[in-house]
């Protein structure tokens, strides 16, 4: 159905947001809103804005009634129009692999210096036919996503089920929630990752960190620019 994202992570991302209680987030390529909802459960106080490259799925899915502000926009273009805005969490669901690679990556980013907290959601080994489907010619896949994209960020965690990937990176904005934290509570006590297509139980989730230390010695005294 067009603009329908997996379920595989809802779960985890309930929890993810429950624990970074952002005020503010952005959900980029809004579709069917499924982002709106599960902010709406986990964080209720939160300004919601979304980006949608489709006016017919604004109107069909009745997205200005799900989320506070919408923009219907391509979201590379964020870069050149919106550059003085922040967010305590930006979601990307389902949607960066319709994006030409090099332009995603320019979104992650710029995205990173304007959030605290940046979540993609992306399918790996899948493909469909737009045309056979009768789906929008912006819901082709055209960029294949891993966790070898993510390995220029400095603190981001993963994780895969089946072909589906979570990606949680730290973004340069402050946040209440350190990252540490955040993993750290989400692997001690996880949700549960559901079965592609049925929503079923399916295992733990487990999320894989990723962090890179930036520290210098100056003046005989060490100092580390991002712990956070």
């Amino acid at each position: 159905m067009a603009g329908l994202s997996e379920t595989v992570f809802d779960p985890l991302t309930l929890e993810v947001i429950r624990k970074i209680s952002p005020t503010t987030v952005l959900d980029i390529g809004a579709g069917q809103g499924k982002y709106a909802e599960l902010v709406r459960q986990a964080a209720p106080q939160a300004h919601i804005r979304a980006t949608e490259i489709s006016a017919d799925y604004v109107a069909q899915f009745d997205l200005r009634a799900k989320y506070n502000d919408v923009r219907v926009m391509d979201a590379y273009d964020l870069i050149h129009h919106h550059k003085n805005e922040t967010y305590d969490m930006v979601v990307i669901g389902d949607c960066i692999e319709h994006l030409p690679k090099s332009r995603g990556l320019d979104l992650l980013n710029f995205l990173t210096y304007r959030c605290g907290y940046l979540l993609v959601i992306a399918p790996e080994f899948s493909y469909y036919d737009t045309a056979k489907a009768n789906l929008d010619h912006h819901e082709s896949h055209i960029s294949v996503w891993s966790e070898r994209d993510f390995i220029w960020h400095d603190r981001w965690a993963w994780m895969r089920s089946e072909v589906m990937q979570f990606f949680l990176l730290r973004g340069y904005q402050t946040s209440p929630m350190p990252f540490d934290r955040l993993i750290g509570d989400i692997n001690a006590n996880p949700p549960t990752v559901t079965r592609m297509g049925t929503g079923a139980p399916f295992k733990p989730a487990h999320l894989l960190a990723s962090i890179v230390s930036h520290t210098e010695v100056i003046d005989g005294n060490s100092y580390t620019y991002r712990n956070f």
